[in-house]
């Protein structure tokens, strides 16, 4: 038994060293260097991760990191040439289409998923959970939840998520003023409020949620992210220009790879993959983010979805997940509020599902990403 398990690692481990033999990924000295954007927030952290473990140089690529505050600082250094890559979430990438109709997402990374409206425990009010179970729908378990909310009392902060709020009560076909919002200064005031009974719902940040649903115990999750359809979707992807797409296209394929073999590995080795992570990211922050808090938000908040998840989730037109929901949504979105985007399509927009297909074409590719560590 221990002789065969030895024989089939060695060779899984000689047929990924194959794969990084195929043309355009040697392993020599003379490495493709690229230059990758980097945004100050955890989803964007995973290359480093890939570069610190060698996963780059496996298929002979030699990846260096440039920080941004916000994407359309990222995006001008991607126009210049100071970056090959850039890192950003759809939302915002779509406010920048106007004048730059070229840009385009190329991978699906992260899947932010702080969006959650709570209620009391002993609310006359029945959560996504329960009606789903009754309904065996999803729609018709969102759309409930959402009739159920007018003429509620909502308590959160509008800067923040006032867009979230108008586009969950219109998925049920409802309005803003369907509800009665309290617009608090903090989170933390909401909260506040909420714990000493003013209001029937809270909307506000992930810290206050989880110290509502977790550590209180007397609240609980009315509706959350996908669950709400469109509004409760937030990714965070890779980008390029179409000009860097047309030269690139096969060397996009090998960083798709790279990513995915990544996430396998921050999924398997979290004790090890965490600290690189943090390493990064509390610099950027100027926060002091600990492993064990890191671990409290993987997948809770922020969620790396594997190949397999990846594919049967953001790829898979029938799931709520699905990457084109938040696309449509986000540019129906854009467009109502006088964004022209009369340049460019969603489709021509977002290039991942290509990518990502050719990607799991790619035996040498699969091999490559599911070698031992």
């Amino acid at each position: 038994m221990k002789i065969a398990k030895t024989a089939r690692r060695l060779a899984l481990t000689l047929a990924v060293a194959a794969a990084t033999l195929m043309p355009g990924a040697s392993m020599s000295q003379d490495q493709t260097k690229l230059k990758v954007g980097v945004l100050p927030y955890l989803d964007y952290q995973l290359f480093y991760v890939a570069h610190e473990k060698g996963f780059d140089h496996e298929l002979g690529y030699d990846l260096s990191f440039t920080t941004f505050p916000l994407e359309p600082n990222e995006t001008r250094a991607l126009v210049r040439g100071d970056i090959d890559i850039g890192q950003g979430a759809i939302g915002s990438l779509v406010s920048q289409l106007p004048a730059r109709p070229d840009l385009r997402v190329f991978l699906s990374g992260a899947q932010y998923k702080g969006f959650a409206f709570v209620i009391r425990k002993d609310s006359d009010m029945k959560t996504y959970d329960e009606l789903f179970k009754e309904l065996g729908q999803h729609e018709a378990a969102r759309d409930a939840v959402i009739a159920q909310m007018v003429g509620k009392s909502l308590l959160t902060t509008e800067s923040s998520y006032r867009a979230t709020i108008a586009g969950l009560m219109a998925e049920g076909g409802k309005a803003y003023s369907d509800l009665d919002v309290q617009n608090f200064a903090e989170a933390s005031q909401a909260a506040t409020a909420f714990i000493r009974g003013t209001g029937d719902i809270y909307l506000g940040a992930v810290a206050q949620t989880i110290r509502l649903v977790e550590q209180m115990g007397d609240y609980e999750i009315l509706i959350q992210n996908q669950e709400m359809g469109s509004p409760g979707l937030w990714y965070s992807n890779s980008y390029v220009t179409q000009a860097y797409l047309d030269a690139h296209r096969a060397q996009l394929i090998d960083i798709a790879a790279i990513w995915h073999r990544t996430v396998r590995y921050v999924t398997e080795h979290p004790d090890d993959a965490y600290p690189i992570i943090l390493k990064y990211l509390n610099p950027q922050t100027g926060g002091n983010l600990t492993v064990d808090e890191l671990k409290n938000q993987i997948p809770r908040t922020t969620y790396f979805p594997t190949t397999e998840e990846t594919k049967n989730l953001v790829y898979n037109d029938k799931s709520p997940m699905s990457w084109k929901r938040l696309v449509e949504y986000q540019f129906a979105q854009a467009q109502a509020l006088g964004t022209d985007l009369s340049k460019v399509t969603g489709d021509q927009f977002i290039v991942q599902d290509e990518i990502f297909s050719e990607f799991l074409a790619n035996e040498k590719l699969q091999t490559y990403v599911n070698a031992p560590f």
